[in-house]
């Protein structure tokens, strides 16, 4: 079984070079949750009834992933399906940090959103014209939210790929922080190189045939709705 885990874990980072993966301590939720709301808070105003939507991947292993030398291209993210079936705006998304070792640079986090093609299902355009960049504060394993609303993002019929991209430069050896990973029913994760590589599905590091290795991200999003809609 220890040779079979290893074989895993060598072929993920032969296809992704210089990623390396830290497995933690598993930790298995018996139950498991389809992407759904988690939260939903509704404000009432004079016309129009806003609802505010919360999408996440539930937890169910605790695995680290950290980027090695030259991948300051490197870009990874987590597709969100619209179970609305309504248009909306993006107000929130969620980072899902690991706890960081020293010997790896902090950098920067550039986060991307992209249109999903419907006939691929893979991401497409790039929904954010401007830079959205997040600074890493410390080292310790966290969940960060970063408002996005002033930036007017949509939130497509399609469905859209949030992703993270590490903005280290060229020499360094290791960089972080780190982003966990978990398992789930769905294989919901891409990846790719730099933006002249498609976008690839990420390998399978999962011992449970039935669940998929994903990046864990979160994301809410506002709907904007007549009171009349639901009357």
């Amino acid at each position: 079984m220890m040779k079979k885990n290893r074989s895993i874990i060598y072929q993920f980072i032969f296809i992704f070079s210089s990623v390396f993966l830290y497995s933690q301590e598993t930790r298995i939720d018996t139950i498991r949750q389809k992407y759904k709301n988690i939260q939903e808070v509704i404000i009432y105003d004079k016309d129009y009834e806003k609802v505010d939507y919360s999408f996440a991947l539930k937890q169910e292993t605790d695995t680290k992933l950290l980027i090695g030398a030259g991948q300051s291209t490197y870009e990874l993210g987590l597709k969100f399906k619209n179970n609305l079936e309504k248009k909306g705006i993006i107000k929130n998304i969620t980072l899902f940090l690991h706890d960081t070792d020293k010997k790896f640079k902090l950098v920067d986090l550039e986060i991307n959103i992209y249109k999903i093609d419907s006939l691929t299902e893979k991401p497409l355009e790039k929904l954010n014209n401007q830079k959205i960049v997040y600074t890493p504060k410390n080292r310790n394993k966290e969940n960060v939210k970063i408002n996005i609303e002033d930036y007017h993002i949509p939130f497509p019929k399609e469905g859209i790929l949030v992703s993270v991209k590490w903005l280290g430069n060229i020499g360094d050896k290791k960089i972080g922080p780190a982003i966990r990973l978990t398992n789930y029913e769905e294989n919901l994760t891409y990846a790719r190189f730099s933006e002249s590589k498609e976008w690839d599905r990420i390998p399978n590091l999962s011992k449970d045939k039935s669940s998929f290795t994903n990046v864990m991200i979160g994301l809410e999003v506002y709907v904007k709705k007549r009171k009349s809609d639901n009357e």
